[in-house]
């Protein structure tokens, strides 16, 4: 056994001053220009810095542009310039053996494909490859500067079949997506096509092996040691050489680089109470010690309502009763009446005949009961969609239960998560965090994130937390492009935080935390955080700026991936950016990073505020491995792009569900 890895490979490069070829990138500042210099010069690296564009000779026949200048540095202190040229020399040497090599677009990593059919030809039509995924890496600790790169591997399903193989073994092509002859292997076409051929299983069971953890460090370790016993005939230029590749487990750098174990938080029920008892699952704490607003709700005359197809009914009726009794053992409702109204059939116009129901519309939530294909129709001609567009704006949130879920999978945990849903609807907090008592006030601001049909991004601007994790505002802010971005930031912020601010400080002074979808623009949250600055002037205010996200190639394996990694697991790679792992049988950490502009910058404690929040998802009762305060304003715009297809609808509807989480 050998305790905790983290993906990075340290390169040493014994580093002299050099000169490197550069060109003005006002020669070139245009797109098209740009890759115009780097399609007639293929026998160049080239590589923008700021306002040179570097180049450098792959060999030496290669020519140089016109207007080309040198200048001198030191590499080891130009380590972004240094990493760029290890990550050329190490992808060069890899085309060079016969991969196939191609730079991911939406991420600063390279995909190396195996030639290798994981499946061994076992499904006809079908080929799984395996990729190493390989990015560059540095980072300065203690100031140190550590440099390298890290790999991680995943599988790659492509059909050996055409459309018309498809057709002819009788498998459906409507909605499946492709170009030209090729269907793309998306979940939905993986999922056609296995089913057809009889071939989930074998699927699924090879799959399962070589995603293991264990599997996939193997695979990575010995990339490595090819790389690592191959490092002399990497060709570096300016007379630079690989001294060595070096695999360490956690702590290295004398313990620069180390983990640390993050805690669970305590969470509250009613009255302030803990868990005393010792209650290993939350759902049996929430029971036992009750929920956090028992007072608002217990003694509450509840209505749900439920719109049900006809030939559902004798299903519906038996989950309603199930429900009714898990709601009222969990939740303690003493006044619960359920209203089921029968609908004649499963077309649209059937629910649509119920829209305006007297019954329906005093209901404090209503169950939507549909089935799967139906979820996967448009909005407009979704009963869904349609029917929570007009509750939303008769204030009353709606849920969706697919037909196929009551038949077939109506087990304790499902039932659990449905309640719990639902308790969150009508407005009711199971549970809230542990919070540190702070010198200054503190608020989190959440912003998340979406996409539109047309692949734009559309935000969710701003929901705003108490550091115990409950809303301080239930506002439901208007969604955003990034065209309107910073400004309309500014507005709901400025708008929502000033009575907050007003009613809890005493100091004048505040802290507001944002956690972020995407890095922080100074075109956007630091424009929209400098209005904000001149709005409050008479307020002393700090403010930290921190990107969450998966989207990157850090891995962690315990064992050598033969055992599970600890949540809370924390390992920070330098003054601006850690690691925070989630799910113990995952490999994939969250990546937390601080914008260096960020006034506050205690990093230790902004992951840790990260993990408590994930205990706060009122979707499920154990922890989510994203934190509410971006998930929920992703959720909610996800599903504001889709309510705005309907016909007739817009976003003062949301007014009226403002303080119930009508989205998750």
């Amino acid at each position: 056994m050998s305790g905790l890895f983290l993906n990075f490979y340290q390169v040493d490069i014994p580093t002299k001053s050099t000169t490197i070829d550069f060109i003005d990138y006002s020669l070139y500042s245009t797109k098209e220009a740009f890759i115009e210099l780097k399609e007639r010069y293929k026998d160049l690296a080239i590589y923008r810095d700021d306002t040179k564009i570097l180049l450098w000779k792959k060999s030496g026949e290669s020519k140089l542009p016109e207007n080309t200048k040198t200048l001198s540095f030191n590499l080891w202190e130009r380590p972004k310039v240094l990493s760029k040229v290890l990550e050329r020399s190490i992808i060069d040497f890899v085309s060079s053996k016969g991969y196939r090599v191609f730079k991911n677009r939406y991420s600063n990593s390279w995909e190396i494909i195996s030639p290798k059919d994981v499946l061994a030809g076992s499904i006809d039509g079908l080929q799984v490859n395996r990729i190493v995924h390989f990015s560059p890496v540095y980072f300065y600790k203690e100031g140190k500067l550590l440099l390298g790169f890290s790999l991680s591997t995943s599988l790659k399903n492509s059909f050996t079949w055409n459309r018309v193989e498809f057709e002819k073994y009788g498998i459906d092509m409507k909605g499946l997506k492709g170009d030209d002859d090729r269907v793309f292997a998306n979940r939905q076409s993986m999922k056609r096509f296995l089913e057809t051929k009889g071939a989930t299983v074998k699927y699924d069971q090879i799959a399962s092996s070589e995603n293991k953890n264990s599997k996939c460090f193997e695979v990575i370790e010995g990339f490595y040691k090819w790389l690592n016993k191959c490092k002399s005939e990497i060709e570096l230029p300016f007379g630079l050489t690989v001294n060595s590749i070096s695999k360490r487990y956690l702590p290295f750098e004398d313990e620069l680089i180390k983990s640390e174990i993050i805690g669970k938080p305590q969470r509250y029920f009613y009255s302030n109470r803990k868990n005393t008892q010792g209650l290993k699952f939350y759902d049996q704490m929430v029971k036992a010690y009750k929920p956090y607003s028992l007072e608002l709700y217990q003694n509450k005359q509840i209505n749900i309502g439920v719109i049900c197809p006809s030939e559902y009914q004798g299903e519906t009726e038996g989950f309603v009763k199930k429900i009714e009794i898990k709601l009222k053992e969990d939740f303690h409702f003493n006044s619960l009446t359920f209203h089921l109204k029968i609908i004649a059939g499963r077309e649209l116009e059937s629910y649509k005949a119920v829209l305006y129901d007297s019954t329906l519309l005093k209901a404090d939530l209503i169950y939507v009961i549909v089935n799967e294909a139906q979820e996967k129709l448009s909005a407009n001609y979704s009963p869904y969609y349609v029917c929570k567009a007009k509750f939303i704006g008769n204030g009353i949130p709606t849920q969706d239960i697919q037909i196929e879920t009551i038949r077939q999978n109506l087990n304790a945990f499902t039932m659990t998560n449905i309640a719990l849903n639902s308790y969150a609807k009508i407005g009711g907090t199971g549970w809230t965090i542990e919070k540190e008592d702070k010198l200054k006030d503190e608020l989190v601001v959440g912003i998340g994130s979406t996409l539109s049909e047309s692949g734009q991004f559309v935000l969710g601007i701003a929901q705003v937390f108490h550091n115990d994790g409950r809303y301080m505002t239930g506002d439901c802010s208007p969604l955003s492009s990034l065209s309107n971005y910073a400004e309309n930031l500014e507005t709901h912020l400025y708008k929502t935080l000033q009575p907050l601010v007003e009613q809890m400080n005493k100091s004048g002074a505040f802290r507001l935390i944002f956690h972020l979808f995407k890095s922080a623009s100074e075109d956007y949250e630091i424009k929209a955080i400098n209005g904000l600055k001149e709005r409050f002037a008479s307020y002393n205010f700090e403010f930290a700026l921190v990107h969450l996200a998966y989207g990157h190639n850090f891995r962690l394996y315990y064992n050598d991936g033969k055992n599970e990694i600890s949540q809370g697991t924390y390992v920070q790679l330098s003054k601006y950016s850690a690691l925070l792992h989630f799910v113990s049988n995952s490999d994939l950490p969250l990546k937390i990073e601080l914008d260096k502009r960020s006034t506050f910058t205690s990093l230790f404690y902004i992951a840790k505020q990260v993990y408590w929040f994930s205990h706060l998802s009122h979707r499920s009762y154990l922890p989510s491995k994203r934190t509410v305060t971006i998930m929920y304003p992703s959720l909610m715009a996800r599903m504001t792009e889709e309510l705005k297809k309907v016909e007739g609808w817009d976003y003062d509807r949301l007014k009226a569900v403002a303080e119930k989480l009508w989205f998750i």
